[in-house]
């Protein structure tokens, strides 16, 4: 799951409460130590599609769909792509339910995740993985902060904290979010940098 992007609006259109963010994006492990190939992704892309699903979206994989939010756009990344990540799955949602728009501009809700019936095959793939890996976290109460988490030789998860911006820092205890320091959070995602070859 990767951060939301808020289709900003110009000065004096109201909001067109449009969010963007990958659903899945290739060769990365998800919270399931699971992946999938760039060919898998765009097969279930244009599945999706095609299937004319385009309002099946529910919250934190409930099974209740939420009414007012709609995927109207949807597409496979390209090489180049300045947002996204190259053969990712990226949807752009149209949020017309008032609690879920306020919930996202608060950041209570900050990405999308893919919820399917799958075919897994196992076997062995090796990740190396740094004894420490950072990165910049999402931008909240209009800063971002330096992010360094580590995991174990067994690649367990360990936790880890935050750089220390406007006079306060967080931990991480796991997941995707910090933990709430000064009345706020942050997204981070540390598997973006764990590729496998």
């Amino acid at each position: 799951m990767r951060d939301l992007i808020i289709q900003k609006s110009e000065d004096g259109v109201p909001e067109q409460r449009l969010v963007f963010a990958e659903i899945y994006a290739p060769m990365v492990p998800d919270s399931g130590n699971d992946y999938m190939t760039k060919e898998e992704i765009q097969k279930a892309c244009y599945k999706f599609m095609k299937n004319n699903r385009l309002d099946q979206v529910d919250h934190q994989h409930n099974n209740e769909l939420v009414k007012g939010a709609t995927i109207v756009e949807s597409f496979i990344a390209r090489k180049g792509d300045p947002l996204f990540l190259e053969g990712s799955w990226v949807v752009g949602m149209h949020i017309d339910n008032d609690a879920m728009w306020d919930r996202i501009k608060k950041g209570e809700i900050n990405g999308f995740s893919l919820e399917a019936m799958a075919v897994t095959s196992t076997g062995n793939v090796e990740i190396e993985i740094p004894p420490v890996i950072s990165g910049l976290t999402s931008k909240s109460e209009s800063h971002t902060h330096q992010f360094f988490v580590t995991y174990s030789d067994k690649g367990q998860f360990l936790g880890g904290r935050t750089s220390v911006e406007d006079n306060h820092f967080h931990i991480i205890k796991g997941g995707t979010v910090t933990e709430s320091e000064k009345d706020h959070t942050h997204r981070f995602s540390s598997v973006d940098t764990l590729r496998i070859s």
